[in-house]
C-alpha cells in the first residue's frame, strides 16, 4: 500500500530516470553534495522550470521548513520542467518538484504535503542511507545517453533507470509521511492533505494499470489503495497530533491560479518540434530546418527531407568525446579522424560564437556529401547533406547552409516557444460533463478520464457548477 512516494509514475525515456540516477546511482565522493551537483546538471540542461509558480513553491516550501524546526538557508527547492508525477529530496538540502506533478494537485496543503514529505526524508537522513546502501560510478555516460536519446546508450540508461525503481523502503516513506504530517499540523494545514496526495499518486497507477495496460510502483513497490492502509493513517495521525496548528492556512491560496499556462507533456529537454524549428533543452540547442521539408526524430538522429519527391537529405547526429581527451578533437579531425571521411575540401568556421568546420567528403566511391560539424563542449552535432542528383544544386546547397547556420544553443525564452500545450483554467457550467470538456478540447480516447485525473475526480466523477477546472489546450 502506498506512501507518498519521492519516485512516482516513472515512464522510460522521461528525465524522470535522470533523476534517479542522480539520486540513486551516484558513486564516490563528491567535492560538492549531491543536489548541488544534480542542480548544476538540471541548470545546464535547461530542465529548471522557473518563474512565479517556482518561486511560490519555495515560498511554501520555507513555511515548511520552519515549522519542520530547519533552518531555510540550507535548503533549495528547484521546479524541473519534466512531465513526471515526480519530487525528491537529495543530499546537501535540495528537493525537486517535477512540473507533470504540480499539475495533478489541487491546493497549497496538498503542495506542502508533498514538500513535508521530502523534508521528511532529509531530516531523517534517508538519502545518506540510500546512498551507503547503493553505490556506482556509472553516471556519467548513463546521464548523457538519457538526454541524448541515442542508441545503445538510451537503452543503458533506461535499463539503469529501471533498476533503480527499488527506492527508499517502507518503514523510510512511513517515517517521513509521518514527519510531513507532523510538519503540516506545525505550518497551519490540515495533515488529511498527505493522504490526498497519496490518492492523486494511487489514482494514476490505476489508471496506468487499466488504461495504458503497464504497470507502475512507487520504490519498486506495487501501489493499492491507499485507503485501507491502516498503518498509513495511524502515522500520519500520530504526526499531526504531535503538531500544533498556530493557526488554519487556507487550502487552496494562490495555487490554481498560478497553474494557468504551465507546459503540458513532453518538454523540450526531450526534442520538440515546432513548424520547422526544433528545440532540445536536454542538449542546449535550437535549429532551424527548411520550409516545406518534411522533418524526422528518432533516437539516433534528425532528418529532414525536400519535398515533392527530390532526393535531398539533411541529417544531425550528435557524437560524443567519451574519452575525454585533453585537448578535445577539433571539429575537423572530427571529420577525419573520428568519422574516418576523406575531405575533398573544407574550412573552418564559428556558428554562434561555437567552433565548427565545413567539408566535402566522398562517401561510397564517386559519391560526394557535405559534412559541417559544430563543437559544443565534448559534444559535436554532425550536419550531413546528401543529393543524389549530379552535384549540388544551388537550392540544395542553399538548404544546408541554412540549415547549419540557424544552429545556435538554447536560451531561456525558446523554452516558452517550445510548448504548445499547456494547463488552463475554466469555470465549469451546469451543461458541462468531463466527456463534453474531452471532446471540445479534442483530448481523443480516455480524455474525459484524463481530465478527472487531473481535477480530482478519477474515477467516476463530473464537475460542479461554479468549480474551477484545470483542462489542457
Amino acid at each position: 500500500m502506498p506512501t507518498l512516494r519521492c519516485f512516482a509514475m516513472a515512464r522510460p525515456g522521461a528525465l524522470f530516470a535522470l533523476l534517479l540516477l542522480l539520486l540513486g546511482l551516484a558513486g564516490g565522493a563528491w567535492a560538492r553534495s549531491d543536489g548541488e551537483k544534480a542542480l548544476a546538471e538540471f541548470e545546464e540542461k535547461g530542465a529548471v522550470y522557473s518563474g512565479a509558480l517556482a518561486d511560490y513553491v519555495a515560498q511554501v516550501g520555507q513555511r515548511m521548513l520552519r515549522a519542520a524546526g530547519q533552518n531555510p538557508d540550507r535548503y533549495t527547492f528547484t521546479v524541473l520542467d519534466d512531465p513526471s508525477i515526480n519530487a525528491f529530496a537529495v543530499d546537501g538540502g535540495y528537493i525537486f518538484v517535477a512540473r507533470g506533478l504540480l499539475a495533478y494537485l489541487e491546493n497549497e496543503a496538498q503542495l506542502a504535503a508533498v514538500l513535508g514529505h521530502e523534508i521528511g526524508h532529509l531530516v531523517a537522513r534517508h538519502p545518506q542511507e540510500r546512498k551507503l546502501a547503493s553505490r556506482s560510478s556509472r553516471i556519467g555516460s548513463t546521464i548523457l545517453g538519457f538526454l541524448t536519446r541515442s542508441g545503445a546508450l538510451y537503452q543503458t540508461a533506461r535499463a539503469y533507470s529501471e533498476a533503480a525503481l527499488s527506492g527508499y523502503g517502507r518503514d523510510q516513506e512511513l517515517e517521513a509521511d509521518g514527519l510531513g504530517a507532523r510538519y503540516l499540523a506545525d505550518a497551519g494545514y490540515d495533515p488529511i492533505a498527505m493522504l490526498e496526495v497519496i490518492r492523486v499518486l494511487a489514482d494514476q497507477e490505476e489508471f496506468a494499470r487499466e488504461v495504458e495496460g503497464r504497470s507502475v510502483s512507487y520504490h519498486g513497490l506495487f501501489a493499492s489503495h491507499p485507503r485501507n492502509d491502516r498503518r498509513l493513517y495511524e502515522v500520519i495521525q500520530a504526526g499531526a497530533a504531535e503538531g500544533v496548528p498556530p493557526e488554519s492556512t487556507p487550502a487552496e491560496g494562490p495555487f490554481l491560479t498560478l497553474l494557468e499556462g504551465l507546459p503540458w507533456g513532453a518538454p523540450a529537454t526531450d526534442g520538440v518540434l515546432v513548424d520547422r524549428r526544433y528545440y532540445h533543452s536536454g542538449l542546449g540547442f535550437v535549429v532551424d530546418f527548411p520550409e516545406t521539408w518534411r522533418v524526422k526524430d528518432s533516437p539516433s538522429a534528425l532528418s529532414a527531407t525536400a519535398p515533392h519527391g527530390a532526393a535531398s537529405l539533411i541529417t544531425l547526429e550528435l557524437r560524443e568525446e567519451s574519452d575525454k581527451e585533453d585537448p578535445l578533437p577539433t571539429p575537423e579531425a572530427m571529420v577525419v579522424e573520428v568519422m574516418e571521411t576523406t575531405i575533398e575540401g573544407g574550412r573552418p568556421f564559428t556558428v554562434d560564437e561555437l567552433p565548427a568546420y565545413l567539408a566535402v567528403v566522398k562517401h561510397e566511391g564517386e559519391a560526394r556529401r557535405l559534412i559541417a560539424v559544430v563543437q559544443k563542449g565534448d559534444r559535436y552535432f554532425v550536419f550531413k547533406g546528401e543529393n543524389t542528383r549530379e552535384g549540388f544544386d544551388d537550392a540544395f546547397l542553399r538548404a544546408f547552409s541554412a540549415t547549419v547556420l540557424s544552429f545556435r544553443r538554447m536560451r531561456q525564452a525558446d523554452l516558452a516557444e517550445a510548448t504548445t500545450t499547456r494547463v488552463q483554467l475554466h469555470l465549469a457550467t451546469p451543461e458541462d460533463s468531463y466527456e463534453s470538456l474531452a471532446a471540445a478540447l479534442r483530448l481523443g480516447p480516455r480524455g474525459a478520464d484524463r481530465l478527472r485525473l487531473l481535477n480530482g475526480d478519477y474515477p467516476r466523477g463530473q464537475p460542479r457548477a461554479g468549480d474551477w477546472l484545470k483542462v489542457i489546450r
